[in-house]
């Protein structure tokens, strides 16, 4: 059962609030060369083209507007790898908040350049005590935008499904699968509850890194895990753990989880730009690197939408990860 605040109608006021601070990014048919390579009709969802560069933006501005001006008054945290700060640092921007990032040590300078350019306070931590400090953060009065969780969150994520739904519709045909990289689950928690109402035999299919497996690990114990070992060169996929709200949404909508090598991302990486022209982030091609190991003969005369969810990669850091995998 899907919860109420992500019911059809919920959402579609949900976008229609956050419509006017997004943008309304490109669904389009893939060429006949990713059709043949995949064997199944491919639709491709440009996310990475949102606003700060990721899907978060829309959950960020979510839960914006949906909070009181006095739990906003002191102020935003977040905590990050580095798309969510990113989205973080926007809103805080475009609302004029206070606010206290927190950023991996590891994050890429690159992201960290762009949350500055947004005018972040960026502290640094590591996964170990990151919401620890959050923690901490929100007795000081910061109101904390959760990167995963929470009902705001998620129908961020939500609205996405339901404009790859207006999209999809008007073009007159319709999906039999969708493709989502999952870090921590908000993603396809969202998405997959509002397809799942409109297209309820839609095949839902998770993306994780086998270095960053905690969904699949989730699932199969039926209950989200508090701790995940992480180690992956898709950082936006490496949520260090799983939520209870977020966990039980994606267990109703999700129907298969595949699990891939981070060689499996770099020849992605590798393809996007040879077919689309496009330097994207690890996490946003683990789409193509799934249907890979899926059984081509299911997916023949099948549509077959592939999410690019978001990337803030510089050549730079592109041309290094390719470099290193030779």
């Amino acid at each position: 059962m899907i919860p109420k605040e992500l019911s059809i109608n919920s959402i579609e006021q949900v976008y229609k609030n956050i419509k006017s601070f997004i943008n309304v990014t490109p669904l389009i048919k893939a060429n006949k060369i990713i059709d043949e390579t995949f064997k199944t009709n491919i639709f491709l969802k440009f996310e990475c083209f949102q606003k700060s560069g990721s899907f978060k933006a829309r959950g960020a501005i979510n839960n914006i507007l949906s909070s009181d001006k006095k739990d906003l008054q002191n102020g935003i945290t977040a905590v990050s790898a580095g798309n969510h700060a990113i989205a973080a640092s926007y809103v805080s921007n475009i609302f004029k908040l206070k606010n206290k990032i927190f950023l991996y040590e590891s994050a890429n300078p690159y992201r960290v350049n762009i949350c500055k350019n947004y005018g972040a306070n960026i502290l640094f931590t590591n996964a170990n005590k990151a919401f620890d400090e959050v923690k901490n953060t929100e007795k000081e009065g910061y109101k904390f935008i959760h990167p995963f969780d929470g009902k705001h969150t998620l129908q961020g994520s939500a609205t996405l499904g339901l404009e790859i739904a207006n999209q999809i519709n008007n073009l007159n045909t319709k999906i039999d699968n969708v493709v989502i990289s999952v870090g921590g689950g908000g993603l396809i928690s969202g998405i997959g509850s509002t397809l799942k109402q409109i297209f309820p035999h839609i095949n839902v299919v998770g993306v994780e890194p086998n270095g960053a497996k905690g969904m699949t690990d989730s699932l199969k114990i039926n209950s989200p895990l508090n701790k995940v070992e992480i180690d992956s060169i898709a950082d936006s996929l490496c949520a260090p753990l799983h939520m209870a709200y977020s966990f039980d949404v994606a267990s109703k909508v999700i129907d298969q989880m595949i699990n891939i090598q981070d060689k499996d991302m770099i020849e992605s990486m590798i393809f996007a730009f040879k077919n689309l022209k496009l330097f994207l982030e690890p996490a946003c091609v683990a789409g193509f690197a799934a249907l890979k190991k899926m059984n081509f003969s299911k997916l023949s005369n099948q549509n077959t939408l592939i999410l690019l969810c978001g990337s803030n990669i510089d050549f730079q850091s592109w041309n290094q990860i390719i470099k290193n995998s030779q």
